[in-house]
C-alpha cells in the first residue's frame, strides 16, 4: 500500500442487518484482518439494539429499517435507507478519509452515494449480490409495469457497473452479465463466491440423523416471494399424504417478507406439528440442526433470476456435508453435481416424489452425505479461496487511491 495510514473501506449493506448478513460480514473481517480500516453501515434489524456498535474491530453504523414488500414497499424502504446511508457517509468522512465504497445490491442504487464519495477522490466496488433485472422479471415479467421496471433496473444496473473501479460476482452466469450486458472489462471482474468459512465443518463433525428416528428435513435461508418455500411447504404435504406412517420433520432456518403468509400456509396444510420455523440463528445454532437433516431442499423454482443465481444456502448444505435436492437450475445444478437429485418437475408434486425416494434408500442418502463433502472439497467452496479473490481486487483498487 502506498501510505502508513490503512485505506478506509465503507461497506453499504441494505438487504440485511450486519454481522446477520454472513457474505457481508465474512467480507468484512477479512479486509479488517488484511489490515484496512472496515465501517459497515447498514439496517438495525429487530436484534441490535445500539445504533454504533465496534465488533471484531470493525464499526457497525445502523439505521432504523421498514421492511416493506410490495412495489410501492420497496420505495417505502428503499428511500429511507439510502438516506440514512448517505447521512452516515457523509458524517464518516467529516470525521477523516474514506477510501473505497463498497456497496452490496440490492437495490442497485449505492452509486449514488459513491458517485458522492467519488468527489473526494474515493473508489467504489459494486458488490451484485443479484441481478435485479431478472429479479424484476420474475416477479413482474408478466404485467405491464413488468416491462417497465426491467428497464428501470438495467438503468440502474448499467450505472452500478460504469460507477464502479471493480465489480465482485458470486459465480460465472454473473460474470457473463457484467462483461455482457454491462460492458465491463473482463480484468475488472472478480468471481468471489458465497462460502462459509472453515468452522461450519467443525460445528457439523460428528453429527448426523438420528438412527430410527424421524426423516428430517432443512431448509435455510431466506423467505421471500421467489424462494419457493411456499412450495417446499405442499410438497411436505403431500409426502406425508403419500406415505402416511412416514413421520416427517422439516427445519426452516431463516426468515423474510413472506414468513407469516407461510405460517398461515402450514397450519392450513396440517403441517403445526410436523415444522419449526426457527427464525434466523448463528452457525453456531443452525448448523447442528441442519447437519442432523437427512436432506436438505432448495425449493427455488425456475425462474430467469433462479436460473443464473448461487444459493447460498446449497453451498452451506455442501459445508455441512448434507445432500441436496433443488429443480433444475444451471447454477444449481453445476454446484450440485454428484451430490444431491435436481427435481424435474418444477412443482410440489416432482419435490414430494424424490423426497419420498430418498426416504425409502437409506444408503443412498449415505451415499449422498459422502458426495456433499467431497463435492465442497473439489470445487473449493471454502471462504478461504474467496477471500483470496476479495483481497486480490483491493489490491488492485487501493494501488489506485491517491492518484
Amino acid at each position: 500500500m502506498r501510505s502508513a495510514r490503512r485505506p478506509h473501506v465503507v461497506i453499504l449493506d441494505e438487504n440485511l442487518p450486519v454481522p446477520l448478513d454472513r457474505r457481508v460480514w465474512l467480507e468484512a473481517r477479512t479486509l479488517a484482518d488484511a489490515g484496512y480500516e472496515v465501517t459497515v453501515i447498514a439496517p438495525r434489524g429487530s436484534g441490535a439494539r445500539r445504533l454504533v456498535e465496534r465488533r471484531d474491530g470493525i464499526r457497525l453504523l445502523r439505521y432504523p429499517q421498514r421492511a416493506a414488500s410490495g412495489l410501492a414497499g420497496y420505495l417505502v424502504e428503499y428511500a429511507p435507507s439510502l438516506a440514512f446511508t448517505t447521512i452516515w457517509l457523509l458524517a464518516l468522512r467529516m470525521r477523516g478519509p474514506v477510501d473505497i465504497v463498497h456497496g452490496c445490491n440490492p437495490p442497485d442504487l449505492f452509486f449514488l452515494p459513491a458517485r458522492i464519495a467519488a468527489l473526494w477522490g474515493a473508489r467504489y466496488v459494486f458488490d451484485q449480490h443479484d441481478a435485479n433485472p431478472e429479479l424484476a422479471a420474475t416477479k413482474w415479467g408478466g404485467r405491464r409495469i413488468g416491462v417497465l421496471l426491467v428497464r428501470l433496473t438495467k438503468a440502474l444496473e448499467r450505472a452500478s457497473y460504469r460507477a464502479a473501479a471493480a465489480v465482485i460476482v458470486p459465480n460465472d452466469s454473473y460474470a457473463h452479465l457484467a462483461v455482457g450486458r454491462g460492458g465491463v472489462a473482463r480484468a475488472d471482474v472478480e468471481i468471489v463466491r458465497n462460502a462459509p468459512p472453515a468452522r461450519f465443518r467443525e460445528l457439523a463433525a460428528g453429527l448426523e440423523p438420528e438412527p430410527g428416528g424421524p426423516f428430517r428435513i432443512g431448509y435455510l435461508g431466506v423467505m421471500g416471494s421467489q424462494d419457493g418455500v411456499e412450495i417446499l411447504l405442499d410438497a411436505v404435504a403431500e409426502l406425508r399424504a403419500r406415505q402416511p406412517d412416514l413421520d416427517v420433520r422439516l427445519d426452516l432456518v431463516g426468515d423474510g417478507e413472506a414468513r407469516t403468509r407461510l405460517e398461515r400456509r402450514a397450519s392450513g396444510l396440517g403441517l403445526s406439528d410436523h415444522l419449526v420455523f426457527h427464525g434466523y440463528l448463528d452457525a453456531e445454532r443452525f448448523v447442528p440442526i441442519l447437519a442432523r437433516a437427512h436432506v436438505c431442499v432448495s425449493p427455488d423454482p425456475p425462474t430467469p433470476f433462479n436460473d443464473v443465481s448461487t444459493m447460498t444456502k446449497v453451498v452451506e448444505y455442501l459445508a455441512i456435508g448434507r445432500p441436496v435436492v433443488a429443480f433444475d437450475l444451471a447454477e444449481t445444478r453445476r454446484l450440485i453435481g454428484p451430490a444431491g437429485r435436481i427435481v424435474a418437475d418444477p412443482d410440489s408434486v416432482g419435490l414430494a416424489a424424490e423426497l419420498a425416494r430418498l426416504a425409502d434408500d437409506p444408503s443412498s442418502l449415505g451415499e449422498l452425505a459422502v458426495a456433499a463433502a467431497s463435492r465442497f472439497d473439489s470445487l473449493g467452496l471454502g471462504w478461504e479461496r474467496s477471500a483470496e479473490r476479495l483481497l486480490s481486487v483491493y489490491r488492485r483498487v487501493a494501488e489506485d487511491i491517491g492518484r
